[in-house]
């Protein structure tokens, strides 16, 4: 499913961009429900929504709130939007499990966002494995940030290309500032993704605009028969407020076969819908 020119490029960096892989009208929607929620308290948030870190305990961090996926049906069919999981069934080797969804709202007065990693050399985390050979690129751990605003130039994601294949540790001198070729900075269009292996080294440039905020959607995928993701799968008092095709994603699996789920997605990719 991927081009040799993808397979090549995401070999060497780590990363692809997708262009427009989301239309207008879902952006805007998306942008719509983002302000909503992230203007609301943590206990107004509509159950499941939570955020990863507690906005009044840690009120610079970056507020990413979680699940939107159970709440509205336009972010549950992100989780299956067919230009990225063409990429996301291609480094799996058609097995992915679909793992966490965060809803991330950065800002001027935002912490900053580090360089960071899965994996590096003698500190590798065998869960976050990237891998290529016989013709095909393979990673267990998959992060897609899908911009819903523009990215210009000096601002949003940074990483190390090819950090993702290092064995050494990275100098302590090396940071989101340090800029090319070491660091690279990719802007992006709203409704383009990043798909990256968390095995590369990334983070973020500060964002500089007050009026209008940096928004983000970061859907995290891995292996579906991975046993380093204890807990993972569909909220169990919440899982009806799912499609049956993302429930079935955020399930466990096995090698034996792909999840039905992932056959109709082949399907639709090679232009047979029946």
């Amino acid at each position: 499913m991927l081009t040799d020119r993808e397979k090549w490029l995401f070999d060497l960096h780590g990363y692809l961009v997708l262009r427009q892989v989301v239309s207008p009208e879902d952006l805007e929607h998306m942008i719509a429900r983002c302000d909503e929620w992230h203007g609301m308290d943590e206990d107004e948030l509509p159950p499941p929504l939570c955020s990863y870190d507690d906005p009044v305990e840690k009120p610079t961090a970056a507020r990413a709130i979680l699940h939107a996926e159970y709440a509205d049906p336009v972010f549950d069919r992100l989780i299956l939007n067919l230009p990225i999981m063409r990429v996301v069934l291609a480094l799996t080797r058609e097995r992915p499990q679909h793992l966490l969804s965060a809803l991330t709202v950065n800002i001027p007065d935002s912490d900053e966002i580090t360089l960071h990693n899965g994996a590096s050399g003698a500190w590798r985390n065998p869960a976050n494995d990237y891998q290529a050979a016989d013709g095909d690129v393979f990673a267990t751990f998959i992060n897609a940030a899908i911009s819903l605003v523009d990215v210009p130039d000096g601002a949003g994601f940074v990483c190390i290309p090819g950090s993702h294949k290092t064995y050494f540790e990275r100098p302590g001198h090396i940071d989101i500032r340090s800029g090319p070729p070491t660091v690279v900075n990719v802007p992006v269009n709203a409704g383009d993704a990043v798909v990256f292996t968390e095995a590369l080294c990334h983070g973020a440039l500060p964002w500089p605009w007050r009026d209008r905020p940096r928004r983000t959607m970061f859907q995290r995928y891995c292996t579906s028969y991975a046993s380093w993701t204890p807990g993972a799968g569909p909220i169990e008092e919440h899982q009806d407020l799912l499609s049956e095709g993302v429930c079935e994603m955020k399930r466990q699996g096995g090698f034996q076969g792909p999840k039905r789920v992932v056959e109709r997605l082949l399907a639709e990719l090679n232009g047979d819908a029946s």
